[in-house]
């Protein structure tokens, strides 16, 4: 792996807003759900809310999305390995979160953190590589939900690691994996694949108004990691006009 450099990029853009939507990135192992918890407790950061089928305004929310979703879906359900439910409300939640989002903006000036949000989401399919994700239905759609999702989103921190250390990690933390037990070459094989995938969709929303910061989680702690985050917002709440 081309190592990481830690990077807290650059200058602010014209459209950069105090309120922010920032997802947190990276393959299994990367510290991406320690590093969301560590900043939620922060002041001014909360994590954002994921899609929930059983809750009756998220299910009412899946049924609105579907027939946006039938092209893909009809793929998806009539060619093996078949579409699961899981992935289905991670279509639903690409295309729509963006919205509910936007609402809850009205009621708070926070940054939402979105762990496992919608650049993930679109990974995770990717990754897949079920026959679904290679029709136009899906490349169309993914073309519309990463242009969508470059305005919608302000920041990502992108952390990663040595294949080695996430591969370690996977096997040591109490948290089940699907890949957890299996052989090293495996392992780096599905690492590697989310890597790739990633590597291909972040250029195309730093294109709009999103700002990549990255860091190697070998090199840099969760704390360490965090204050730069703050330290960010900090910056930016001192911009003229911020």
């Amino acid at each position: 792996m081309t190592r990481i450099v830690e990077t807290a990029v650059g200058r602010l853009g014209p459209t950069h807003r105090a309120d922010r939507n920032v997802e947190i990135l990276g393959v299994a192992g990367a510290g991406k759900s320690t590093l969301a918890r560590r900043l939620a407790a922060s002041p001014g950061f909360e994590l954002a809310p994921f899609i929930h089928a059983r809750r009756p305004v998220d299910l009412l929310l899946i049924l609105r999305t579907i027939p946006r979703l039938l092209p893909i879906l009809w793929t998806g359900l009539t060619q093996a390995p078949r579409i699961s439910w899981p992935e289905c409300k991670l279509l639903v939640y690409v295309t729509r979160w963006a919205a509910v989002l936007r609402r809850r903006r009205k009621q708070t000036d926070t940054v939402f953190l979105l762990d496992q949000g919608p650049l993930y989401a679109i990974v995770r399919l990717m990754a897949e590589e079920k026959p679904f994700t290679e029709r136009r239905s899906f490349v169309s759609w993914r073309r519309e939900m990463l242009d969508r999702w470059s305005t919608e989103l302000s920041d990502v921190i992108w952390l990663d690691a040595p294949d080695a250390v996430l591969w370690s990690r996977i096997n040591q933390r109490d948290q089940e994996h699907r890949q957890k037990g299996e052989q090293a070459e495996a392992g780096l094989r599905f690492i590697a694949r989310y890597r790739r995938a990633f590597e291909s969709i972040v250029p195309i929303v730093e294109k709009g108004a999103v700002r990549t910061m990255r860091f190697d989680t070998s090199t840099s702690t969760g704390a360490q990691i965090a204050e730069a985050v703050r330290a960010s917002r900090r910056r930016e709440g001192n911009q003229p006009g911020g």
